[in-house]
């Protein structure tokens, strides 16, 4: 007599994995065991915090001139001192906004030293790939920016162009602003005024330490 059951049997059980980057190496993690790997307090750092400096606000056509980013827990405010900061030249096929060029022309203290440490886009992007996978990786990397809808979409479109894998997966991609909302920063622009600076305001590196002081002290 038949009894209901699919007449194929039990389907067979298919491990749900996610590819995970450890060094050079790329490792199927499944997803049902990814929270054993969540960062916890006292935990490597695997927050990343990321700023660049542009040639104007479109990803896919305008540069980057400046990337730096600083590794953090943001559960022992711990900071690792080997950034990353250096300054890449236009590549081809990217230009720049003349709006853009004309707000840097009135920030010559900042932009000087940005164009003088210049060096070939893709030699950065391929550091700055090595400087990500050099550090923790089994736990997701958390992406912070300020907001990420352009510091994320503008390293993404890069790493596209050099054909690159993408080491922060979407998912795990913090906007600061949207952090301090959820601490119940409801009025951000006075929130920032108590955060103490860190040097000349649009250095890329001097903007990740002062966006980290606002994640510790929210």
């Amino acid at each position: 007599m038949y009894d209901g059951k699919d007449p194929r049997g039990e389907p067979p059980r298919v491990a749900v994995t996610e590819t995970v980057q450890i060094g050079p190496n790329e490792v199927a993690v499944e997803r049902e065991h990814r929270g054993f790997h969540a960062p916890q307090p006292g935990a490597p750092m695997f927050d990343y915090m990321i700023d660049i400096e542009t040639t104007g606000t479109n990803p896919e056509e305008n540069a980057i001139l400046q990337i730096a980013a600083v590794r953090f827990n943001r559960h022992t405010k711990e900071i690792d001192h080997k950034f990353f900061d250096r300054c890449l030249m236009v590549p081809s096929g990217r230009y720049w906004s003349e709006d853009t060029r004309d707000w840097w022309m009135d920030k010559p203290t900042v932009l000087g030293p940005i164009l003088q440490r210049a060096e070939p886009a893709e030699t950065v992007i391929r550091a700055f790939w090595e400087w990500v996978a050099a550090g923790p990786s089994i736990c997701p990397r958390a992406f912070w920016g300020k907001p990420t809808t352009f510091d994320y979409n503008f390293i993404n479109s890069y790493f596209r162009q050099y054909g690159l894998m993408q080491p922060f997966h979407y998912r795990e991609a913090v906007d600061l602003n949207s952090y301090l909302l959820g601490k119940g920063h409801e009025n951000r622009y006075e929130y920032w005024k108590t955060i103490e600076n860190v040097g000349e305001a649009h250095n890329a590196l001097n903007d990740c330490l002062y966006q980290i002081r606002a994640v510790f002290n929210a």
